[in-house]
């Protein structure tokens, strides 16, 4: 007699499960790619910004020391160009609406520091004396920048020295200058620490 052989057939719910299983493997592998797509980005683009940033301080540690100040000096001179432009345009004088923008608490506080980086002691010594005069007619001195780009027009790379220049000693002051000097120092020739006495002026012995 054959043997009877038993097939069993499964359930639809016994093939749903390795299915939803499957599926459910598949979006847990499809999840873990999109993050690591992300971070392989957010990598890439963190990369490029350290990048930026360390040429940015290259660039930052090659100027100069004293860069950021400069560079605000300049741009608050060309802020103070532009107004004194303006103030042209107007018909204005600049120093008299310059002083009109600052405030008394300002003015007052400019003067102190004034004080302060030059302050009048009185006369200990006749060294101390001048040197504070110095000071003071040095800060008095306006470059003057078109004679300036002149000469260095002129003389062309010769005018920055090396050891092989020759150019010490060859510059002849214009006649503008030398009337300038001489009216200089006839102003200043009357106003001396102790000025020279003439017959009209009183003596006191």
């Amino acid at each position: 007699m054959a043997a009877v052989t038993e097939v069993v057939v499964p359930a639809d719910g016994a093939e749903a499960r390795p299915l939803a299983a499957e599926e459910l493997a598949a979006q847990k592998r499809e999840q873990r790619l999109r993050k690591f797509r992300e971070l392989h980005l957010k990598r890439n683009e963190a990369r490029k910004l350290n990048h930026q940033e360390v040429v940015e301080e290259d660039k930052r540690l090659k100027l100069p020391a004293n860069w950021e100040a400069k560079k605000a000096r300049l741009e608050w001179e060309l802020q103070e160009e532009e107004k004194k432009k303006e103030c042209a345009a107007r018909g204005e004088d600049y120093e008299k609406v310059k002083l009109l923008e600052i405030s008394a608490e300002d003015a007052e506080r400019w003067e102190r520091r004034k004080k302060k980086k030059n302050p009048d002691l009185g006369f200990s010594d006749y060294a101390a004396a001048q040197l504070r005069q110095y000071h003071r007619l040095t800060k008095q001195i306006k470059p003057d920048m078109e004679s300036y780009e002149r000469q260095r027009e002129k003389h062309g790379e010769d005018f920055f020295p090396t050891s092989n220049s020759l150019l010490h000693g060859t510059h002849v002051p214009s006649s503008e200058e030398i009337d300038r000097m001489v009216l200089d120092l006839e102003k200043h020739s009357h106003v001396g620490l102790f000025p020279l006495l003439t017959p009209a002026s009183p003596r006191a012995f």
